[in-house]
């Protein structure tokens, strides 16, 4: 008998990422063996890359991944996410830390690691107190166009890399204009061998998908510079990587840093879980497993703060190795545990190889993955299904290119909330119809034929009756009852879509239910939820109305209306 205390429950409980190595071992974990393979494979040139992003040493990219693995296999709920450090994430933190580093990659360093740890504890924190869903601010439209903005600021932040001379100036368009400006002074064998290594990557992306992109842009490209004797020519070559494993240390930051820190943290949080349960949830529903998003919040801010104390940076789900797991036969956690492992003699054994690799090199494999996030095909959805989704997308991708990543992030989430805030305001709402020969009304489209009873109303709000849109709602009835033609004399309000109702909501329903009913109009209410009716009954007790003025149906609160007035009309006989 299992009681929940027993050691398997226990570990499936506290750690279900480790849990899930027990039912690999049950089964056949060749898969999980090849897809950890794939994994380091596709994995140790892009995480050297993203250093370039951070302006940070390129071994700390390989701290990242080791920390951000080892935290994060062991805690998710996830049997498919790979996490690591990825364009998004490491875009998102170089905006928040370069404007303290100033250049310099040893403070650039530390930064980088306090952000990353802050960033994961606010995700510990909201795994405590249930704050998941907190993360759908950042919805569709915004995370589309933050990564169409960061798309295009990601290839224009390796045009010097890729010319092979310094352009001065960071921002956005300012970049591209030093970059066209700085075009007849490019050193031509680092341009010819970036530009080559870009149209590689990007035939390997159209013709062999499946094909280790990164790793054959390093090869080629370490083939290439030695073959032609470039590094004699004035190729830039990254620096050999020390051999060994980093050691857990709290960065060298103050104070101050950590307050200026903190709304970069703030962003990072929302767009690591947001972009994180997006994908473990798309990887699971192919085999119908469950992903406890609580559990996916621990993680994550686990392999951050694992990833900020080896002195790596930010780090979160990355869809190419995870997509790379699952075709290569991944079935649980046991292929990131593999993948960590190849890291590691990766780490030991052959670092100072890197010495050989132009820096070009990464800058091609950034370029690319730059293009591969342009996401053309979301934008073409959101034209033809909401604009107004299309309108705030293309506004966040603004937002990015002109103000920054951090700013143009927080801003997609500022007008998030504003769009629902407003859409809440102003909710939508109907006039009920019958149709002929039908006694239930509908809310009918313009051209269809349908008619109400003389002197009778029956609206439909779609939406909960809250502060925001009380005082709206009740202008909207008093108006539809002033045009009225005959005169209204009974309201019916059908509370179907009506979810619940506030104290302010309910303070100017009571109110505008008074003036009606001294003005001589029949209030009633229809299709009431059981909780719904009961808080109206609260409210309402203490002002003429019974329990009889809840009905059903709109149709048998008008039914009983017309009978009423028929009875009055023809006396009591």
């Amino acid at each position: 008998m299992n009681d929940g205390r027993s050691p398997r429950s226990l570990i499936a409980r506290f750690l279900p990422g480790l849990a899930q190595l027990a039912d690999a071992g049950r089964g056949a974990p060749g898969g999980d063996f090849a897809a950890g393979a794939a994994v380091a494979i596709v994995m140790i040139p892009s995480v050297l890359a993203y250093s370039e992003l951070l302006g940070v040493a390129p071994e700390l990219g390989l701290y990242s991944a080791l920390g951000a693995m080892a935290g994060y296999a062991l805690f998710a709920s996830s049997r498919k996410c790979i996490v690591g450090p990825d364009t998004t994430v490491a875009l998102l933190a170089a905006s928040a830390i370069a404007p303290l580093a100033s250049g310099d990659p040893v403070r650039a360093a530390a930064l980088a690691a306090a952000l990353a740890i802050m960033s994961g504890t606010l995700l510990l924190l909201a795994s405590r107190f249930d704050l998941g869903a907190v993360a759908d601010l950042l919805s569709k439209p915004v995370l589309a166009g933050y990564a169409n903005g960061a798309a295009l600021i990601l290839v224009a932040s390796q045009l010097a890399s890729l010319l092979g001379v310094p352009i001065p100036r960071d921002a956005f368009f300012h970049k591209l204009i030093d970059a066209v400006a700085a075009l007849p002074h490019a050193h031509l064998p680092t341009l010819a061998l970036g530009l080559g290594l870009v149209a590689l990557l990007l035939l390997l992306r159209t013709y062999a998908p499946r094909a280790p992109g990164a790793l054959v842009g390093v090869v080629v490209g370490i083939l290439v510079a030695q073959l032609f004797g470039l590094p004699e020519k004035g190729l830039a070559m990254l620096r050999p990587l020390p051999p060994g494993l980093p050691g857990p240390a709290l960065p060298a930051v103050s104070l101050a840093d950590v307050r200026a820190l903190v709304p970069g943290a703030i962003a990072l949080a929302f767009l690591v879980f947001a972009e994180g349960i997006v994908l473990a949830q798309t990887l699971a529903a192919r085999r119908r497993e469950p992903v406890d998003a609580n559990a996916e919040l621990a993680a994550l801010g686990i392999a951050n703060a694992t990833s900020g104390a080896l002195g790596g940076y930010s780090v979160g789900a990355s869809g190419s190795r995870s997509i790379t797991a699952d075709a290569a036969g991944g079935r649980s956690q046991l292929a990131q545990w593999v993948a960590l492992a190849l890291l590691v003699a990766f780490m030991l054994w052959l670092a100072p190889l890197i010495g050989r690799l132009p820096r070009v090199a990464l800058a091609a494999i950034l370029i690319v993955a730059g293009i591969g996030m342009l996401d053309f095909t979301a934008l073409r959805l959101l034209a033809r299904l909401d604009r107004r989704a299309l309108r705030l997308s293309l506004a966040v991708s603004g937002g990015v290119l002109v103000l920054g990543v951090l700013p143009g992030v927080l801003l997609g989430i500022a007008l998030s909330v504003a769009r629902v805030m407003i859409e809440t305001a102003r909710p939508g709402d109907a006039l009920l119809r019958r149709r002929p020969n039908d006694k239930h009304f509908h809310d009918l489209d313009v051209e269809e034929t349908g008619d109400s009873p003389p002197g009778v109303l029956v609206y439909r709000l779609y939406a909960p009756l809250i502060f925001a849109n009380a005082r709206h709602v009740a202008a909207r009835l008093r108006c539809l009852i002033e045009h009225g033609r005959p005169p209204i004399r009974c309201l019916v309000l059908d509370m179907q879509a009506v979810t619940h109702i506030d104290v302010t909501a309910a303070e100017v329903l009571v109110a505008l239910h008074d003036e009606l009913q001294a003005a001589g109009i029949d209030v009633r209410f229809a299709r009431a939820n059981r909780p719904l009716r009961a808080q109206l009954t609260r409210w309402l007790e203490d002002h003429e109305i019974a329990r009889e003025r809840f009905f059903p149906s709109a149709h048998a609160a008008v039914d009983d209306y017309l009978q009423q007035e028929a009875r009055r009309e023809n006396g009591p006989g």
